[in-house]
């Protein structure tokens, strides 16, 4: 498979050799034939890496820690580091690899001054000492804020929901070989088909409700203070003194799908119109079922988290146009195939989620 598999190890450090510099190793011919997988995802995860390699007289071991640039046909699709190894009965060695972004999992605690998420992004960046890009930015100034004992991948999610929440534009993390880029989500439009006469193998098409709301009951609560205290012994709020007060907004879809129902705090101050104005704009995104396209199909480089593409299937008379791709799995070999997770319509924005 070398002609389709570039792989090579790099050694890290001289840490666990007896070696006084540090060596490479063109591992290619060493790789078993459809055992290279690739998966990514929106979900703030890394980049996974997975392969087998033959386990020889004079073995090259991938020790934990040590690179793997891996290229097909010669573009580059994987750059990262071994955070396991280990050995079967059939004499192969199975290697586990992270992208760069394996070490935005590292907690920290960091008081942030009021900034954009692309500032956040490359501060948590420079801490946890890999490269970054912000491909896309945005202008939106995340209010100051202190995040104690939390991953970074955590530190640039609230930032980015703060973003999304404020410009109704979505962002991903995307490993982009020895980088880690800040993208708009979507990325790219990828100008192809895929169907039953194009690629398409497999699929699996589903419509749920269970996130799904069509009454939004927003509520203002009341504590009035006492001569003693406005909270019991056990620090809850005391019916004797506590009122709610709530507005809420139902939608026509209520006949069809029952009651959905989901309680917000009203915004600070808010008035009567005000409560009823933040519970429609609760339901732009939450009266809609969840459309969830999963695909096999033959494999390209470019079916990657970010970037969407039309679904064609022929046997359901449906066309599902412009599904972002979620989660990406590529199985490389003599068969290339990729396995996609897709969103289906808009119901994707909901929260400034992507999952």
């Amino acid at each position: 498979m070398s002609d389709l598999i570039q792989m090579t190890l790099y050694r890290r450090s001289t840490h666990f050799t007896h070696s006084k510099r540090r060596v490479s190793y063109d591992i290619s011919d060493l790789v078993i034939d459809d055992s290279v997988t690739l998966d990514r995802d929106t979900n703030f995860s890394a980049t996974e890496f997975n392969f087998k390699m033959i386990f020889e007289k004079k073995p090259i071991i991938p020790y934990t820690g040590d690179i793997i640039s891996f290229k097909w046909k010669k573009k580059k699709m994987f750059y990262g580091y071994v955070f396991k190894y280990g050995f079967d009965k059939d004499h192969n060695i199975a290697v586990k690899c992270y992208a760069p972004s394996r070490y935005l999992k590292n907690e920290d605690s960091i008081v942030f001054k009021a900034g954009t998420l692309s500032e956040r992004f490359r501060d948590v960046c420079k801490r946890a000492g890999i490269k970054a890009k912000v491909v896309s930015g945005a202008s939106h100034k995340c209010k100051a804020e202190v995040d104690d004992g939390k991953t970074y991948f955590d530190m640039i999610k609230n930032a980015i929901s703060a973003t999304t929440k404020a410009t109704h534009k979505h962002y991903l993390i995307y490993d982009n070989y020895d980088t880690v880029e800040l993208r708009k989500f979507p990325h790219k439009k990828l100008d192809i088909i895929i169907g039953d006469k194009s690629g398409l193998t497999d699929y699996d098409y589903s419509v749920d409700i269970d996130n799904t709301y069509n009454v939004v009951k927003v509520v203002k609560k009341d504590s009035k203070k006492s001569k003693n205290s406005s909270k019991t012994k056990t620090g809850e709020d005391d019916p004797k003194t506590t009122t709610i007060k709530s507005k809420s907004v139902t939608m026509p879809s209520q006949k069809q799908w029952g009651k959905l129902q989901k309680v917000v705090n009203a915004k600070k101050k808010a008035n009567d119109a005000q409560m009823i104005q933040q519970a429609k704009n609760e339901l732009k995104n939450r009266n809609r079922a969840n459309k969830e396209l999963k695909i096999t199909c033959v494999g390209r480089t470019d079916l990657v988290p970010g970037n969407y593409v039309t679904v064609e299937i022929k046997d359901y008379k449906k066309k599902f146009k412009d599904c972002p791709i979620l989660k990406a799995v590529h199985h490389f070999g003599q068969n290339y195939t990729c396995e996609l997770t897709m969103k289906v319509g808009q119901s994707w924005q909901v929260n400034g989620s992507m999952s």
